[in-house]
């Protein structure tokens, strides 16, 4: 087999490109815009299977970047604030568990299962979407836009 250097240096930065590597979405517009029309499409409150759900609200983040309304790097993170809330999941909540300084959100079965970490605090989130639940100190007021939060714990 003969190697060309144009098919060398492909083959090295396919084996050097990091594994999951994207484009980060730098148009959070384009996401509330997407959300939005998605809990138009996939209403939280009548979803009755979170698979569906999230299932649902992708079909609306695909269709929204073959429109060109929503950025193919930013479908993630219309279907990752899908997946990380309590939609389709009966008596579910947010949890925001702060501390120190970071706050991190996850779903829990119940509000009673919603504990504080350790030396820290706990509250459960008035939205159903970890990306919109919590603030950097803990649990957003019911008018708090859409706010990433992180990984949960």
């Amino acid at each position: 087999m003969r190697w060309t250097v144009c098919g060398l240096v492909a083959s090295v930065m396919l084996v050097a490109a990091p594994v999951g590597a994207r484009a980060a979405c730098s148009d959070p517009a384009a996401v509330a815009a997407t959300r939005a029309a998605a809990e138009t499409t996939c209403p939280c409150a009548t979803a009755t299977n979170h698979g569906q759900y999230v299932k649902c609200v992708a079909g609306v983040a695909k269709a929204a970047v073959a429109a060109g309304t929503l950025p193919k790097t930013c479908k993630g993170a219309v279907v990752k604030c899908a997946a990380r809330s309590t939609c389709g999941k009966a008596g579910f909540v947010t949890c925001c568990r702060t501390k120190g300084t970071v706050t991190k959100c996850s779903t829990k079965s119940s509000a009673a299962a919603c504990k504080a970490p350790k030396g820290g605090t706990a509250c459960v989130g008035v939205h159903p979407s970890c990306c919109d639940a919590c603030t950097a100190t803990g649990c957003a007021s019911p008018s708090a836009a859409f706010l990433d939060t992180g990984a949960a714990w």
